[in-house]
């Protein structure tokens, strides 16, 4: 786990490229504190190159595995950050071929696999990745990310020249001309805590996507889409037992490639169903106890330490829980902005870089349970609001049952849905449309050309979704969306403090065995008598009362684990912002927010700021949406970003 960073194509001098590529590995320090290396090469068919990298060491600890890397007996370069798990099987293939090898490090397996493959190596990487390979040869640099996009990676580009990193960060000290708003990745935040659609913060700098190479020349460039999530029509049903052997398989292959280091590995527990069975299987595959961590807060009914000292118990591991106060949060949200180079996406963040840098201690690896969920059918509610529209659809408000209708009425409003997107979007925003027209100034609101949802974004998914069920294409949306903000999100967390975070739940082999399976694996009935009850229900009164989410991973793991924690139901992470926003929260977002010389007030409504900071408004929702606006303001302040 690295930062890597670079220059292609540059017309700067070799000297001048040193300087910086030296610059850009102290600005990523915290993603690689154990050496860092540059690189720079001119190149008889275009501009200079330079690659960066900083280095946190996980397997192959010795200078062998050092970066940027040059095959020995080859010209191509290589900037790495990730990992390939499945490194030692492709290196034995290509030994076998006639390649020679002077490292145990999977980032020569990857200039390897790239000589001997070309771009196809990466359909045989089972991983995570953000790679940088110039090929001297040809001089066209390939940038890649890992199918699922784990591990981040920015670009930009100013007339031919490109520009690249782990963080925006590299890019902006050379492009300070890019320190500008994206307006609709602001939009995006307040709609689903992250910029869609390859955006970043900065107008002007993009993410690479993930599942995506970009090839660049001297005068060109191509965009490769070499994966994308299988949209699959026709489910087959294997039944039961083939299916509980099958997903075993994965799950424990995936946990064991994730064990694979160097260095001492842990894992998060917060005793849920996901984190568990992350646990118990790894316990089952090493002799020596599992370091394992939790975090909560000390305000009551904001941590999970029973479920999670359960859990620890029944594995025997070495257990730690750490709780904050707000003043230690606080203080973070700043730190946090500046490693990020963005507004955090959820409040949990600032907890998981603080448990972070506990257990640093301890491991520089952890596994983390992200992507259950959105592949078993976690988020309930939201699923099985399909069922909702779908009987809409079916029966018209005139044909449903009074009961029904007023269950329905109860939860939506309205039933008056133009189509599916309009239903989900309802359903899947963290702030309604009419609440972003109450919150942004009317500039703000007219730059986004009256589509505040960024509804095209999610038309152009769900073009690709055929006839697939309504349900599953909520479920791939949530795999292609939302999942990233998490990764996004565990990226940044861990590696502020220098830790590797694995996440065994995304691996593209359970996903796509996962999503080839009937819906009923991932949310079925718990009998016939709850279908026929939840007939006249809405799905907050359905879900995991009268049905049962991600059913095949507690069925196929209920034997393993302790009963409470198989049966337990979906809880968020959650942080006590609705009861600071009465304290120390909200006399810190006054002092920011509603100064002479707040950044933001042309982006917002002032009345509707001062409205969130009135001392009666102190419940949740007004807690998320001040610590919000406290993250756009900071971010504005920290980069300096013109509106």
């Amino acid at each position: 786990m690295c930062g890597i960073a670079g220059i292609f194509n540059s017309s700067q001098s070799l000297d001048s490229l040193q300087t910086i590529g030296h610059h850009m590995s102290k600005q990523m320090h915290h993603r690689g504190p154990d050496s860092s290396g540059v690189v720079v090469r001119s190149s008889s068919k275009g501009g200079n190159v330079l690659l960066a990298h900083t280095r946190l060491s996980i397997i192959d600890l010795s200078n062998h595995g050092a970066q940027p890397m040059q095959l020995r007996d080859g010209k191509n370069w290589i900037t790495f950050n990730g990992e390939i798990y499945n490194y030692a099987e492709l290196r034995s293939e290509l030994i076998e071929a006639g390649l020679k090898f002077h490292s145990e490090s999977d980032t020569e397996v990857i200039l390897a696999a790239y000589k001997f493959w070309g771009l196809d190596c990466f359909k045989h990487f089972i991983g995570m990745w953000a790679i940088a390979l110039w090929d001297q040869t040809s001089n066209k640099l390939i940038l890649s990310r890992d199918r699922l996009g784990v591990k981040p990676l920015y670009f930009s580009r100013k007339g031919s020249t490109w520009y690249f990193g782990s963080e925006p960060k590299v890019i902006l000290d050379q492009l300070p001309e890019f320190q500008k708003l994206d307006k609709q990745a602001l939009s995006d935040y307040f709609g689903y805590r992250q910029a869609l659609g390859g955006h970043s913060f900065f107008d002007g700098i993009s993410k690479v996507e993930s599942g995506t190479h970009i090839v660049i020349s001297c005068n060109d460039h191509k965009v490769i889409r070499y994966w994308e999530l299988d949209v699959v029509n026709s489910k087959i049903d294997l039944g039961l037992e083939e299916v509980n052997e099958r997903v075993g398989s994965l799950v424990k292959s995936s946990v064991a490639y994730r064990m694979i280091s160097d260095v001492p590995v842990g894992a998060f527990l917060s005793g849920g169903l996901d984190s568990s069975i992350l646990v118990k299987k790894m316990s089952a595959l090493t002799p020596n106890p599992i370091k394992t961590f939790t975090i909560g807060f000390s305000e009551s009914g904001f941590n999970e330490f029973d479920y999670a000292q359960e859990m620890a118990d029944y594995c025997s591991t070495e257990h730690t829980k750490v709780c904050l106060n707000a003043e230690e949060y606080i203080n973070s949200l700043e730190t946090m902005i500046r490693i990020k180079d963005a507004p955090l996406a959820v409040p949990n963040e600032i907890a998981l870089h603080l448990l972070c840098k506990n257990l640093k201690k301890d491991a520089s690896v952890v596994l983390s349970g992200e992507g259950a969920d959105e592949l078993f059918g976690g988020y309930g509610r939201i699923f099985r609001s399909a069922y909702d529209y779908e009987r809409v659809q079916k029966y018209g408000q005139s044909g449903i049952n009074n009961n029904l209708y007023d269950n329905l009425i109860n939860k939506y409003s309205n039933l008056n849905w133009t189509d599916e997107i309009d239903h989900f979007l309802g359903q899947y925003t963290y702030m309604d449309y009419s609440a972003k027209q109450r919150l942004f100034a009317p500039d703000m609101i007219q730059s986004l050309d009256g589509d505040i949802y960024n509804r095209s974004y999610f038309e152009n998914l769900w073009s690709q979704f055929g006839d697939i069920k309504l349900a599953e294409k909520y479920m791939s949306i949530f795999q292609i969306v939302h999942l990233e903000g998490l990764l996004g999100r565990l990226d940044s967390a861990t590696m502020s403090a220098s830790v590797e975070g694995r996440v065994p739940f995304v691996d593209h082999r359970l996903i796509e065995y996962v999503n080839s399976l009937p819906m009923h694996y991932k949310m079925c009935w718990r009998s016939k008598e709850d279908k026929a009850k939840a007939a006249f229900l809405n799905s907050d009164q359905i879900s995991e009362k009268h049905d049962i989410t991600k059913y095949i991973l507690r069925q196929r793991f209920e034997k393993e684990l302790p009963k409470r924690i198989t049966d337990r139901r979906k809880v968020g992470f959650p942080v006590p912002l609705g009861k600071w926003v009465s304290g120390p929260l909200r006399e810190y977002a006054s002092d920011l927010l509603l100064n002479t010389d707040t950044r933001s007030r042309d982006l917002f409504r002032r009345e509707t700021v001062e409205n969130l900071l009135k001392p009666n408004n102190i419940d949740h929702g007004a807690g998320i949406n001040i610590w919000m606006l406290l993250n756009i303001e900071q971010w504005l302040r920290i980069y300096n970003v013109s509106i």
